[in-house]
């Protein structure tokens, strides 16, 4: 029996490709070959068993079909004969994204449309959250599970000395790490930090992450930075891997105001940086972080400013909301993980 995965793009360094990745991995690991098939492939990625999807060969085997948005793979997937497991990885709400990106919004709205028809075609349907888990419930899947997504922090000690150097000083440095995207609402965390500078004018705002297709919704942000008259604001858009780590090292505050995760990978990025969490109380947001972290239900953004400037002076709160991440944290650990994912798979090998 072969294990292979299908999605509709493999990209670098986003969290579905480097779960995708390190799935493969460990099949391969397990004894079983293991194929990625995609209907856009990234240049970098070629490395990595990847091949068109039009070239799947079905033998007998388990396809493991990641789902995230609209795409011609959808009904190309129903016709084949495999154990179908689908990894649901939730859909931002196509709204979002009215006047932002008409293509990205007809995208997300086939992808949702489209889910219920895949319910007569599937084995086992995983949510990476509970929150995912329960959409797919209400959808009709029969056979649901959950799987936080694969992270392997082995790897994330690799950064760039000079970001560090340049920020690690005695300015209060607030991260969010995210693609710019209506739906993340980071016109909200500049409001905030509108506020916070206020209190605190030796503040930065780091907003990670890159822009492509959202291009109207970044400009909608430089506009309210330039009406706040706002200093210390850092657009970086989209940043190498090692980058990424250097912004978490100096990082004091991870706030986060999305209004729509699926899992929401930077939250658990902080609890393993040891950054304290402020996060808008929304989607699976509640659920990867439990009882960890700071969880608000209502944008008074004055008032979370002032939450920001509590934990910031307050050693011991903010060494109390830390040692509660670290011990969520110890649920995505990768061993975890990777057994549950093995459990998962001999259970529908032997069904």
């Amino acid at each position: 029996m072969q294990i292979h995965q299908i999605l509709p793009t493999l990209s670098q360094g986003d969290a579905i490709g480097n779960e995708v990745r390190l799935m493969q991995s460990l099949f391969r690991e397990w004894g079983y070959t293991s194929h990625i098939f995609a209907e856009n492939i990234h240049p970098e990625t070629t490395a990595f068993y990847v091949k068109k999807y039009e070239k799947y060969s079905h033998k007998d085997n388990i396809l493991v079909y990641h789902y995230s948005i609209g795409s011609d793979i959808t009904e190309f997937f129903k016709t084949l004969p495999d154990k179908k497991i689908l990894i649901y990885h939730n859909i931002t709400p196509p709204e979002y994204f009215v006047g932002i990106n008409e293509g990205l919004f007809k995208l997300l709205k086939d992808g949702r449309d489209s889910l219920p028809s895949l319910v007569p075609f599937i084995k086992l349907a995983i949510g990476d959250s509970e929150y995912n888990r329960q959409e797919l419930e209400k959808m009709g899947f029969s056979r649901t599970a959950v799987l936080p997504i694969l992270i392997d922090f082995d790897t994330y000690h690799r950064f760039n000395t000079s970001i560090v150097q340049k920020y690690k000083d005695d300015y209060v440095n607030i991260l969010f790490v995210g693609r710019i995207s209506p739906n993340k609402k980071q016109e909200n965390i500049l409001k905030i930090f509108y506020y916070y500078k206020s209190i605190n004018p030796k503040s930065r705002l780091f907003l990670v992450g890159g822009f492509n297709g959202c291009e109207r919704y970044l400009n909608q942000l430089r506009d309210i930075v330039k009406k706040l008259q706002l200093s210390d604001v850092v657009f970086t858009g989209p940043v190498p891997f090692e980058d990424l780590i250097s912004y978490y090292k100096i990082a004091d505050i991870f706030l986060c105001m999305s209004e729509h995760e699926g899992f929401c990978i930077p939250l658990v990025e902080s609890m393993f940086f040891n950054i304290p969490i402020i996060a808008y109380n929304s989607t699976a947001v509640p659920y990867t972080l439990k009882n960890s972290g700071i969880l608000v239900n209502e944008k008074q953004y004055d008032e979370i400013a002032e939450l920001i400037n509590f934990i910031t002076e307050d050693n011991n709160l903010k060494r109390k909301i830390i040692e509660q991440q670290k011990e969520r944290l110890k649920t995505f650990q990768f061993d975890e993980i990777k057994n549950k994912l093995k459990i998962i798979l001999n259970e529908v090998i032997s069904n």
